[in-house]
């Protein structure tokens, strides 16, 4: 009997020392690596997350909805941020419906990855989700998805198609920056928003459709986006925003709205193959080198609203034949027009008051101006080219020529003339 309560007691000692570790393995232990995956583990709440491991993941993952370890089942329910980043040799990912939630940069780098499919119940693609993934094509998204994050596919250099989820109103920065495929992407109608250089780099990216509504748009959108070759404004757009498309070579159709009051620095620089565009009376301001280095642009129109041309906003417009200036231009800034060596002819309003220098400098074709105000506006000695100065016949408002040849900067073009009535 003695040595029966013994035994006893020690199977009572043994299973108490069972409760113990498994207690402990509950309320301590919280990293474990269960089939190659790294999780971190909340045993209270029964859930795992996939966390980034001490090495790249290599090959085709399939991420569980639930592991078990020391005997306790968790149910998997996030992949956070980096978890698989920078891990070149990763193949494919299957990912369970019972996801929750994906980190930032949860997939960064995996440059062999070519498809994957976003479970049901994520409703948010966060920042750098797929940035560098320069293999990746297909992206499959479900139907509840209502926000992106920054760069979210920058440099996935193998897209050549997206769909923007219907639910996404805002689509923020460099979103689509440097997929240099990417030929053709669909906006949704709701979209009211969208940031600083989400196309930039595109190459190949030949034509974007913005929706009517679509008034908050940020710089650099289209900058470097060398195949672009037409853009139609929206109603609600009421500015070209900075560098907008600076460096669209292949640029040669733009069709700006009624609701568009300003062009901002740069907005065409270097748009090499612009051959026509139309101002509208709604424009009421032009900033600095706006449309610089057009080579192609042949004629402009500035409407009436125009008060400045600002500075080189024309410069190096080599094929620019025709401009036309508005009667409420009052300045023309350093380098307005420099180097437009087409320019022929020019005719100043009476109320223009400034032309600084450099305006016209290099226009070595421009032979005729018109002066129609009585009083010569201000020029700086090199407002104007040597050639005009020495070549060009100035036309004054009868009767008004000596006003010209008795100004100091005036007077020293050489053939100073009466217009007839």
């Amino acid at each position: 009997m003695r040595n029966l309560k013994c035994t006893v007691f020690m199977l009572l000692a043994c299973l108490v020392s069972i409760q113990v570790v498994a207690a402990d393995v509950k309320l301590k232990k919280n990293k474990a690596t269960v089939d190659g995956i790294n999780y971190t583990l909340n045993g209270k709440k029964q859930v795992a997350q996939v966390v980034k491991g001490k090495t790249p993941y290599v090959g085709d993952i399939v991420i569980p909805e639930k592991i078990v370890v020391d005997d306790v089942t968790l149910y998997v329910e996030e992949i956070t941020a980096n978890a698989f980043s920078q891990s070149p040799g990763l193949t494919s990912i299957t990912i369970p419906n019972c996801i929750l939630k994906i980190g930032n940069s949860a997939f960064e780098g995996c440059s062999s990855l070519t498809e994957i499919t976003i479970p049901s119940r994520i409703t948010e693609l966060e920042s750098d989700l797929f940035m560098g993934c320069s293999s990746l094509t297909t992206i499959n998204l479900p139907e509840g998805i209502n926000k992106i994050g920054n760069e979210l596919f920058k440099n996935c250099k193998s897209l050549v198609e997206f769909e923007i989820p219907s639910g996404v109103s805002e689509i923020p920065f460099g979103v689509f920056e440097g997929c240099s495929e990417l030929r053709h992407v669909t906006l949704p109608a709701g979209i009211k928003k969208i940031g600083n250089s989400v196309f930039e780099g595109c190459t190949s990216l030949e034509f974007v459709d913005f929706p009517t509504g679509l008034s908050d748009v940020g710089n650099e959108i289209f900058k470097g986006c060398t195949s672009l070759t037409e853009f139609h404004f929206p109603a609600g757009m009421t500015s070209v925003p900075d560098d907008m498309f600076n460096g669209c070579v292949a640029l040669k159709n733009v069709e700006l709205s009624n609701s568009i009051t300003k062009i901002d620095n740069d907005a065409f620089y270097g748009c090499s193959s612009l051959e026509n565009i139309i101002l509208t009376n709604s424009l009421s301001t032009i900033e600095s080198s706006a449309f610089e280095g057009c080579a192609s642009l042949k004629e402009i129109s500035l409407p009436n609203s125009i008060k400045v041309v600002n500075t080189k906003s024309f410069k190096n417009c080599s094929s620019l034949k025709v401009v036309e200036l508005p009667a409420s231009l009052e300045k023309i800034e350093s380098s307005a027009f420099e180097n437009c060596a087409s320019l022929a002819t020019i005719t100043l309003p009476v109320a223009l008051k400034q032309i600084e220098g450099k305006a016209f400098e290099g226009c070595n074709s421009l032979m005729d101006v018109y002066n129609n105000s009585a009083t010569p506006a201000k020029i700086a000695s090199n407002s104007f080219s040597k050639a005009t100065m020495k070549e060009a016949i100035i036309h004054v408002k009868k009767g008004f020529a000596t006003n010209y040849n008795l100004d100091k900067q005036w007077s020293k073009f050489l053939n100073i003339i009466n217009m007839e009535e």
